[in-house]
Protein backbone atom coordinates (compact mmCIF):
# COMPACT_ATOMS: atom_id res chain seq x y z
CA UNK A 1 0.00 0.00 0.00
CA UNK A 2 1.29 3.31 -1.26
CA UNK A 3 1.49 5.98 1.68
CA UNK A 4 1.70 9.91 1.09
CA UNK A 5 3.86 11.50 2.84
CA UNK A 6 3.31 14.00 5.31
CA UNK A 7 4.51 17.08 5.84
CA UNK A 8 4.24 19.33 8.85
CA UNK A 9 4.33 23.12 8.30
CA UNK A 10 4.30 25.49 12.01
CA UNK A 11 2.91 29.31 11.43
CA UNK A 12 0.77 27.90 8.57
CA UNK A 13 -1.58 30.40 8.70
CA UNK A 14 -0.31 33.50 6.56
CA UNK A 15 2.75 34.58 4.36
CA UNK A 16 5.97 31.79 3.98
CA UNK A 17 3.58 29.02 5.62
CA UNK A 18 0.14 29.45 4.31
CA UNK A 19 2.37 29.67 0.84
CA UNK A 20 4.18 26.26 1.47
CA UNK A 21 1.44 24.47 2.92
CA UNK A 22 -0.36 25.19 -0.36
CA UNK A 23 3.15 24.06 -2.55
CA UNK A 24 3.14 20.82 -0.53
CA UNK A 25 -0.39 19.96 -1.17
CA UNK A 26 -0.08 20.93 -4.79
CA UNK A 27 2.97 18.62 -4.83
CA UNK A 28 0.56 15.90 -3.52
CA UNK A 29 1.83 15.80 0.37
CA UNK A 30 -0.95 15.33 2.98
CA UNK A 31 -0.24 18.48 4.90
CA UNK A 32 -0.71 19.26 8.28
CA UNK A 33 -0.54 23.13 9.25
CA UNK A 34 -0.60 24.73 12.62
CA UNK A 35 -0.77 27.96 14.27
CA UNK A 36 -2.29 30.27 17.12
CA UNK A 37 -5.04 31.81 14.97
CA UNK A 38 -8.21 29.18 14.71
CA UNK A 39 -10.16 31.55 12.06
CA UNK A 40 -7.05 31.80 10.04
CA UNK A 41 -6.50 28.02 10.41
CA UNK A 42 -9.91 27.16 8.56
CA UNK A 43 -9.22 29.57 6.03
CA UNK A 44 -6.43 27.82 4.92
CA UNK A 45 -7.31 24.44 5.40
CA UNK A 46 -10.56 25.00 2.82
CA UNK A 47 -7.70 25.77 0.53
CA UNK A 48 -6.31 22.74 1.05
CA UNK A 49 -9.00 20.95 0.65
CA UNK A 50 -8.84 21.81 -3.19
CA UNK A 51 -6.28 19.33 -3.46
CA UNK A 52 -7.30 16.49 -0.85
CA UNK A 53 -9.38 16.29 2.04
CA UNK A 54 -7.10 14.40 3.89
CA UNK A 55 -5.13 17.65 5.24
CA UNK A 56 -5.69 19.17 8.76
CA UNK A 57 -4.27 21.87 10.71
CA UNK A 58 -4.09 22.05 14.45
CA UNK A 59 -4.12 24.71 16.79
CA UNK A 60 -0.91 25.17 18.20
CA UNK A 61 1.60 27.29 20.04
CA UNK A 62 5.30 27.02 18.98
CA UNK A 63 6.53 28.72 22.67
CA UNK A 64 4.16 26.18 24.88
CA UNK A 65 6.17 22.27 24.81
CA UNK A 66 3.07 20.72 26.04
CA UNK A 67 1.36 21.65 22.90
CA UNK A 68 4.01 20.78 20.52
CA UNK A 69 3.79 17.02 21.93
CA UNK A 70 -0.17 16.78 21.66
CA UNK A 71 -0.10 17.84 18.31
CA UNK A 72 2.31 15.33 17.24
CA UNK A 73 0.82 12.82 19.09
CA UNK A 74 -2.55 13.55 17.40
CA UNK A 75 -0.25 13.42 14.03
CA UNK A 76 1.07 10.07 14.93
CA UNK A 77 -2.00 8.61 15.92
CA UNK A 78 -3.93 10.24 12.78
CA UNK A 79 -1.33 9.45 10.30
CA UNK A 80 1.38 7.46 11.60
CA UNK A 81 4.42 8.93 10.33
CA UNK A 82 6.14 12.48 9.85
CA UNK A 83 8.22 12.72 6.75
CA UNK A 84 8.86 16.56 6.34
CA UNK A 85 8.57 19.11 9.93
CA UNK A 86 8.80 22.78 8.68
CA UNK A 87 9.71 24.89 11.51
CA UNK A 88 8.57 28.44 10.22
CA UNK A 89 6.33 29.98 12.92
CA UNK A 90 8.16 33.20 13.80
CA UNK A 91 7.52 36.69 14.78
CA UNK A 92 9.45 40.27 14.51
CA UNK A 93 8.46 42.94 16.78
CA UNK A 94 11.21 44.54 18.30
CA UNK A 95 12.36 47.45 15.60
CA UNK A 96 14.72 50.30 16.73
CA UNK A 97 17.57 50.36 18.50
CA UNK A 98 18.38 47.22 21.06
CA UNK A 99 18.42 49.63 24.02
CA UNK A 100 14.89 51.16 23.45
CA UNK A 101 12.50 48.24 21.90
CA UNK A 102 10.24 46.84 24.62
CA UNK A 103 11.99 44.31 26.18
CA UNK A 104 8.56 41.95 25.41
CA UNK A 105 9.17 42.22 22.09
CA UNK A 106 12.77 41.25 21.61
CA UNK A 107 12.04 38.30 24.25
CA UNK A 108 8.90 37.65 22.05
CA UNK A 109 11.30 37.31 18.83
CA UNK A 110 13.76 35.16 20.49
CA UNK A 111 11.21 33.12 22.29
CA UNK A 112 9.58 32.26 18.95
CA UNK A 113 11.78 31.93 16.16
CA UNK A 114 14.79 30.50 18.08
CA UNK A 115 13.10 28.48 21.43
CA UNK A 116 10.17 27.28 19.06
CA UNK A 117 12.47 25.90 16.70
CA UNK A 118 14.15 24.38 19.50
CA UNK A 119 10.57 22.89 21.12
CA UNK A 120 9.73 21.48 18.09
CA UNK A 121 13.11 19.72 16.91
CA UNK A 122 12.75 18.13 20.68
CA UNK A 123 9.62 16.82 19.85
CA UNK A 124 9.72 15.60 16.42
CA UNK A 125 13.49 14.37 15.66
CA UNK A 126 12.76 11.57 18.51
CA UNK A 127 9.85 10.65 15.87
CA UNK A 128 11.97 10.59 13.30
CA UNK A 129 14.67 8.26 14.78
CA UNK A 130 12.43 6.02 15.57
CA UNK A 131 10.61 5.81 12.38
CA UNK A 132 14.40 5.55 10.57
CA UNK A 133 13.78 8.74 8.26
CA UNK A 134 12.56 12.09 8.61
CA UNK A 135 13.45 16.02 7.25
CA UNK A 136 13.18 18.85 9.23
CA UNK A 137 13.35 22.14 7.72
CA UNK A 138 14.25 25.66 10.27
CA UNK A 139 13.23 28.95 8.27
CA UNK A 140 16.34 31.59 9.06
CA UNK A 141 16.54 34.88 7.28
CA UNK A 142 17.44 38.48 7.58
CA UNK A 143 20.01 38.65 9.95
CA UNK A 144 21.21 35.54 9.62
CA UNK A 145 24.75 35.75 8.49
CA UNK A 146 25.42 39.53 8.92
CA UNK A 147 24.31 42.38 11.17
CA UNK A 148 20.62 43.54 10.98
CA UNK A 149 20.62 47.52 12.52
CA UNK A 150 17.56 47.80 14.50
CA UNK A 151 16.02 44.43 14.01
CA UNK A 152 18.57 42.41 16.27
CA UNK A 153 16.02 40.58 18.13
CA UNK A 154 15.35 38.12 14.81
CA UNK A 155 18.61 38.54 13.37
CA UNK A 156 20.39 37.11 16.54
CA UNK A 157 17.31 34.22 17.11
CA UNK A 158 17.81 33.58 12.99
CA UNK A 159 21.45 33.03 13.70
CA UNK A 160 20.85 31.04 16.43
CA UNK A 161 18.91 28.64 14.38
CA UNK A 162 21.49 28.42 11.43
CA UNK A 163 23.99 27.41 14.41
CA UNK A 164 21.22 25.08 16.24
CA UNK A 165 20.60 23.30 12.65
CA UNK A 166 24.24 22.64 12.23
CA UNK A 167 25.09 21.59 15.75
CA UNK A 168 21.54 18.92 15.18
CA UNK A 169 22.96 17.91 12.01
CA UNK A 170 25.81 16.96 13.74
CA UNK A 171 24.17 14.75 16.20
CA UNK A 172 22.60 12.87 13.63
CA UNK A 173 25.49 12.01 11.22
CA UNK A 174 24.80 8.51 12.14
CA UNK A 175 20.84 8.54 11.67
CA UNK A 176 19.15 8.91 8.36
CA UNK A 177 17.52 12.19 9.45
CA UNK A 178 18.58 15.38 8.12
CA UNK A 179 18.23 18.82 9.02
CA UNK A 180 18.57 21.69 7.06
CA UNK A 181 18.29 25.92 6.89
CA UNK A 182 16.30 28.01 4.42
CA UNK A 183 16.72 31.31 4.25
CA UNK A 184 13.42 32.24 2.15
CA UNK A 185 14.62 35.81 0.99
CA UNK A 186 12.73 39.17 0.98
CA UNK A 187 8.80 37.89 0.79
CA UNK A 188 5.66 40.40 0.82
CA UNK A 189 3.90 38.93 3.87
CA UNK A 190 2.45 40.37 7.03
CA UNK A 191 5.56 40.57 8.80
CA UNK A 192 7.34 42.85 6.02
CA UNK A 193 4.39 44.68 5.88
CA UNK A 194 4.60 45.56 9.28
CA UNK A 195 8.28 46.38 8.99
CA UNK A 196 7.40 48.93 6.60
CA UNK A 197 4.31 50.16 7.27
CA UNK A 198 4.14 50.86 10.99
CA UNK A 199 5.98 53.71 13.01
CA UNK A 200 9.20 51.98 14.08
CA UNK A 201 9.51 50.24 11.08
CA UNK A 202 9.21 53.49 8.43
CA UNK A 203 11.34 55.28 11.13
CA UNK A 204 14.17 52.45 11.22
CA UNK A 205 13.61 49.84 8.23
CA UNK A 206 12.95 52.37 5.30
CA UNK A 207 15.28 50.50 3.54
CA UNK A 208 12.86 47.69 2.98
CA UNK A 209 10.48 49.69 1.03
CA UNK A 210 13.51 50.47 -1.28
CA UNK A 211 14.09 47.04 -2.07
CA UNK A 212 10.80 46.21 -2.82
CA UNK A 213 11.01 49.07 -5.18
CA UNK A 214 13.36 47.40 -6.40
CA UNK A 215 11.79 44.00 -7.27
CA UNK A 216 14.20 42.38 -4.83
CA UNK A 217 11.41 40.23 -3.19
CA UNK A 218 11.06 36.68 -4.36
CA UNK A 219 7.91 34.91 -5.90
CA UNK A 220 5.45 33.61 -2.86
CA UNK A 221 6.14 29.86 -4.33
CA UNK A 222 10.39 29.97 -4.37
CA UNK A 223 10.85 29.66 -0.48
CA UNK A 224 8.41 26.50 -0.71
CA UNK A 225 9.98 24.97 -3.42
CA UNK A 226 13.12 25.50 -1.94
CA UNK A 227 11.49 23.48 1.22
CA UNK A 228 10.31 20.66 -1.63
CA UNK A 229 13.60 20.26 -2.86
CA UNK A 230 15.36 19.96 0.22
CA UNK A 231 12.20 17.63 1.59
CA UNK A 232 12.68 15.43 -1.55
CA UNK A 233 16.46 14.72 -0.58
CA UNK A 234 17.79 16.36 -3.68
CA UNK A 235 19.90 18.51 -1.84
CA UNK A 236 21.35 16.14 0.90
CA UNK A 237 24.77 17.21 0.77
CA UNK A 238 23.45 20.53 2.21
CA UNK A 239 22.14 18.88 5.81
CA UNK A 240 23.37 21.74 8.33
CA UNK A 241 23.90 24.69 6.14
CA UNK A 242 22.41 27.68 5.30
CA UNK A 243 20.93 27.71 1.84
CA UNK A 244 18.95 30.70 0.21
CA UNK A 245 16.49 30.73 -2.63
CA UNK A 246 18.43 32.93 -4.22
CA UNK A 247 21.13 30.41 -5.18
CA UNK A 248 20.53 28.50 -8.39
CA UNK A 249 18.98 25.09 -7.63
CA UNK A 250 20.71 23.35 -10.57
CA UNK A 251 23.82 25.45 -9.95
CA UNK A 252 23.62 23.97 -6.05
CA UNK A 253 22.86 20.21 -7.27
CA UNK A 254 25.96 20.13 -9.51
CA UNK A 255 28.67 21.82 -7.10
CA UNK A 256 27.30 19.39 -3.97
CA UNK A 257 30.47 17.90 -4.33
CA UNK A 258 32.16 21.03 -2.70
CA UNK A 259 29.44 20.44 0.02
CA UNK A 260 32.26 18.23 2.17
CA UNK A 261 34.05 21.35 2.62
CA UNK A 262 33.56 22.18 6.34
CA UNK A 263 32.78 25.60 5.97
CA UNK A 264 30.85 25.61 2.88
CA UNK A 265 27.37 27.50 3.34
CA UNK A 266 27.90 27.69 7.40
CA UNK A 267 28.31 30.69 9.82
CA UNK A 268 32.21 30.80 10.56
CA UNK A 269 34.29 33.74 11.99
CA UNK A 270 36.06 35.10 8.25
CA UNK A 271 39.92 35.16 9.52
Amino acid sequence: MEYKQIAVVTGATRGIGRNTALFFAEKGYTVIGTGRDFEKLKEVKTELEKYSPEHSMISMDVTQPAEIQQAVEKIMEKYGRIDVWINNAGAFKAIGPTWEVKQEDWINDITTNLFGTFHCIQTVVPVMINQDYGSVINVVGGGTAGAFKYGSGYGTSKTGVARLTENVTEELMETPVKVFALDPGLNDTDMTRYQRNSEDGRRYLSEIEDLFKQNIDVLPYQAPQLAYYMAAGELNEYAGRVISVYEDMEALKNIAKDASEPDFYKLRLKK
